[in-house]
Order: structure tokens, then C-alpha cells, then sequence
């Protein structure tokens, strides 16, 4: 694990999982086999509908030819299945919905129907696609499906012989309204589904990640892929924090908390760090030789004995350290190692408030096999 891999989390608070971008969601396996069938019962569709008619309007193409487009956006839509079952990307998205709407506004332009029944196929583009992977692809495939319906229609209004009539403009803003309609309904479920996700992953707090986001994290950085790859747990468990909560109430526990949340967060500097629950803490770093944590130690003592100092109220911790792959190759693992090394020390001199920082050197102590 290079520090590449940790390059997107220098602010703990704003890890994202690998899953994806910022607005876009990842689909399933099953949504994807969902999503491409769907896409196959409307090519039927289409081929049946169009197979049927006599002529289409002389606009670009003839009834063979719009088949024969049928037959290469069939073959296209395959290849990008199958890409989509290896591993779903952005770019493989994207080029399927492009050609769901080209195809779509080709059926447009040559349907013979006044009021053509195959527009409604891209609001079928517009909902499979923006419903499913959230507002960044809604939002592209909206802008889309309005190019798609303004280039048909121009293309069926000049070089297809139809006039504008009282049908069209009640379809156009008919489709129009409801296609906002449902941009602006998924963005509320968006910012809903967001707000869900925060408070499931975050603590409320300090705003560093809570256990379920750092379980989440831990299982992204110790995935198997990763396996044999080095990094660093370091541990934190604030001292005498029932003292503090019993003589000077609970709010000033809060702020002590929070205060030391910061403190612990700034100085690990990068990686993932989060409240692992009551007063314990944790961060997943890079690996980090034994004098690369000291500093770590030295910076959070310093900083606790000023904020001490100046604010008079006692803050003290204590800090154990484990590493990956030589202690274990998952998180509950390695905080287990990492909170024996702590207890070790702390109960050695557990009334000090200044910060115990104490780490195994791996280097003394003799392999096992």
C-alpha cells in the first residue's frame, strides 16, 4: 500500500469509499443484469414496432437501415454488458447511455406517428439511468434526453414533413414537467440518502468517522487485495475522562472530546482517524517507522498539555500502536494488539494526565514462527 492509496484521505472526515465518485452510486450485480435486460425488451420492442410499418418518414434513414442501426446498437449494448459484469466504470456508464439516446432519437425521427409513442423511451432512459446511479449521471442524462427530443423533433418538423400541433406541445410539456419532476424528486431522496449515510458513517460529536465508518474504511485499506501490504493502527484512550465527566459534568466532557478529536486528528496528519466509541480513538495511517510515531506521540502530547495548561481542565492519553501485516491483516486484529500494548503502559501509572504514548519497537522483540 503505496501513499498513493492514501492520497483522497489526508481529512479524515471526508473518506469516501473506493465504490465511487462523489454523486454517483455503484449498482449491484443484479441491477446491471436489471438494468441491460430492460434495455433488451425495448430493442424487441423497438424492432417489432418498427418491422411492422410500412415506410417511416424520408428523413435519414428507411425501415432496413433503422433495423440495421437497431442490430448495431443490439451488438454495442452486448459489448458493454459484458464490460459492465467485469467492472462497472463511469466511462462504460456513460457509453451506454449514449448510445440508449442516439438510438432513441433515431426511432424518434423516423416514427410515423404524429405524436410519436417512441419518445417516451427516453424518459425510460432518463429514470433507468438516473435512478440508478444518482444525481452526477441523472443530471448528464437529463441534459441529454432534452438534446435527443430537441433533435428529433426539429429533424421530424424539416425534413420530415410534420407540422406542430396542439398533441405535440401538450406531449413536449408534458414529458418536459415530468422529467423535472423527477430530477428535482431524486435530488430530495439524494440529499435524504445522504444525510442517512453521514450519520451512519460519522460521529455526531466530533465529526470524525464513528466505528461503522471506520469498519467500513478498514475493510477498503485490508481488503485481500492489500493483504500483505504494510500500515500502521495507532490507538488512543483518554485518561481519567470519568473524572472529568463526574466533577465537571458531562458538557465539559463533550468539549474535552472534541477538543482532543481535533487535536488527534491534526496531528496524525494522514489516513483514516475516527472515535472508535466513548473516549477511544483510532487512526489507520501509512506505515510509519518507530521514530516516525514518536514524533506522532511528541506533537499529541505537546498539544494536550497547552490545551491543559490553557484552559485548565486535565487531558491526558494513552496510545498503543500495532501494525499490519505483523500483528494481523484486519482491523479487530490489529486494535486488539494495539489495546494490550496501551493497558500495558497505562496501567503502569494510570493517575498521570500527560499523554502515554508507548509502541512495541518490532525490531527488539524475537520473531515467531
Amino acid at each position: 500500500m503505496n501513499n498513493s492509496d492514501w492520497s483522497d484521505r489526508r481529512h479524515p472526515c471526508r473518506w469516501e469509499s473506493e465504490a465511487g465518485d462523489a454523486g454517483f452510486w455503484m449498482p449491484d450485480r443484479t441491477e446491471i443484469v436489471t438494468q441491460f435486460f430492460t434495455r433488451y425488451l425495448f430493442f424487441a420492442l423497438a424492432v417489432i414496432y418498427f418491422s411492422t410499418l410500412e415506410s417511416v418518414p424520408p428523413v435519414l434513414f428507411s425501415i432496413e437501415q433503422l433495423l440495421i442501426a437497431l442490430g448495431v446498437y443490439f451488438a454495442v449494448n452486448t459489448w458493454f454488458f459484458r464490460q459492465a459484469l467485469k467492472g462497472v466504470t463511469l466511462q462504460n456508464i456513460r457509453g451506454a447511455m449514449a448510445a440508449d439516446l442516439l438510438i432513441v432519437t433515431l426511432c424518434v425521427i423516423h416514427d410515423p406517428n404524429p405524436i410519436p409513442p417512441s419518445a417516451l423511451a427516453f424518459l425510460m432512459v432518463l429514470l433507468g439511468n438516473g435512478m440508478r446511479y444518482g444525481m452526477r449521471l441523472f443530471a448528464e442524462v437529463l441534459g441529454g434526453a432534452f438534446l435527443g427530443m430537441a433533435v428529433s423533433f426539429a429533424f421530424r418538423y424539416r425534413m420530415g414533413g410534420f407540422e406542430i400541433s396542439a398533441g405535440d406541445v401538450f406531449f413536449g410539456v408534458f414529458w418536459i414537467s415530468l422529467a423535472l419532476y423527477a430530477y428535482i424528486l431524486m435530488g430530495r431522496i439524494e440529499g435524504q440518502r445522504q444525510q442517512l449515510d453521514y450519520r451512519s458513517r460519522f460521529d455526531a460529536l466530533t465529526g470524525l468517522l464513528n466505528r461503522h465508518g471506520l469498519l467500513a474504511a478498514a475493510d477498503s485499506l485490508f481488503d485481500k487485495a492489500n493483504v500483505g501490504n504494510p500500515a500502521t493502527v495507532l490507538f488512543a484512550d483518554l485518561n481519567q475522562f470519568k473524572m472529568v465527566n463526574d466533577r465537571y459534568g458531562h458538557g465539559v466532557g463533550d468539549r474535552v472530546l472534541a477538543e482532543f478529536a481535533q487535536i488527534f486528528n491534526e496531528s496524525v496528519e494522514m489516513g483514516v482517524c475516527g472515535r472508535w466509541g466513548g473516549d477511544e480513538f483510532v487512526a489507520i495511517l501509512p506505515v510509519r517507522s518507530d521514530a516516525a510515531m514518536q514524533q506522532i506521540f511528541e506533537r499529541i502530547d505537546a498539544r494536550i498539555q497547552a490545551w491543559s495548561q490553557s484552559n485548565g481542565l486535565p487531558m491526558g492519553v494513552s496510545l498503543g500502536v500495532a501494525h499490519a501485516p505483523q500483528d494481523g491483516h484486519d482491523l479487530m486484529t490489529l486494535l486488539s494488539v494495539a489495546d494490550i500494548n496501551l493497558y500495558q503502559k497505562k496501567s503502569q501509572q494510570p493517575t498521570e494526565a500527560k499523554a502515554q504514548p508507548f509502541y512495541r519497537n518490532l525490531a527488539d522483540e524475537p520473531e515467531t514462527s
